[in-house]
């Protein structure tokens, strides 16, 4: 049984070394070095540092590249590719102390992971389908908080896989599910293409992902943050 599809995760807690941070800073690109800036809360920029770090080593070590080949484009909904490298198919998300990454040569691949809080009543009636909300009102009190955030973390993977971002009403395509299978259906039409996959990760926390039909399996590839700082600075000093 072949793992098709990696999801590599990092922990924001798991060793976190602020000289060490500081210094691999300075050889992000100028535009995720302002970016960072911006972030008043250091946990935020952390996550923004790590998410720039962790794609980039992703991307050298799968393609064979140096790190000054790892261009990274966005289109006009944001989705973001890998200049040069089409097979290479990658989505990044994060929330609190975590930050994933999703990889597959299979074709479109969505991801997102968000921190179980409070349900959003307002929210669940903006992006919830008649029929989703109808489930979630269902829900006993101690799921609903559950419900709501596994239904929102499939739907962002699926629009995150397809490209559209938040430019697609939410409320206007609903999860079904067929069998042991998860798909997306649109006004009664089913998405052939891609199924959905909602992850057991962290207690706290809903991870889901929204894959080709090609990609079966899915692998973990856990790294510290010791560890993604060790690759990146190997990467970096085979270019000095």
């Amino acid at each position: 049984m072949t793992s098709i599809a990696t999801i590599y995760t990092v922990n924001l807690q798991d060793g976190y070394d602020e000289q060490a941070f500081r210094r691999v800073l300075e050889y992000l690109p100028h535009d995720v070095r302002n970016k960072v800036a911006k972030y008043r809360l250091e946990q935020d920029a952390r996550r923004e540092m790590v998410s720039a770090v962790l794609k980039r080593i992703i991307a050298c070590e799968i393609n064979g590249i140096e790190l000054r080949e790892a261009d990274f484009l966005r289109d006009g909904f944001g989705k973001p590719s890998l200049k040069g490298f089409p097979d290479f198919h990658f989505n990044v998300s994060h929330a609190m102390d975590w930050v994933v990454c999703a990889v597959t040569a299979e074709g479109p691949i969505g991801v997102d992971i968000e921190n179980v809080g409070e349900a959003e009543p307002e929210v669940a009636q903006l992006c919830f389908s008649p029929k989703e909300l109808s489930e979630w009102n269902e829900q006993p009190g101690h799921l609903r908080n559950e419900f709501f955030y596994e239904l929102w973390t499939l739907k962002e993977s699926y629009v995150k896989a397809i490209g559209k971002g938040l430019s697609l009403d939410f409320s206007s395509f609903e999860k079904v599910k067929t069998g042991d299978a998860i798909y997306i259906s649109h006004q009664g039409v089913i998405d052939p293409e891609l199924y959905l996959r909602s992850i057991s990760f962290d207690i706290n926390y809903k991870l889901a992902a929204c894959l080709s039909i090609e990609d079966r399996y899915i692998n973990f590839q856990n790294y510290t943050l010791a560890e993604i700082i060790s690759r990146f600075m190997e990467l970096i000093d085979r270019e000095i």
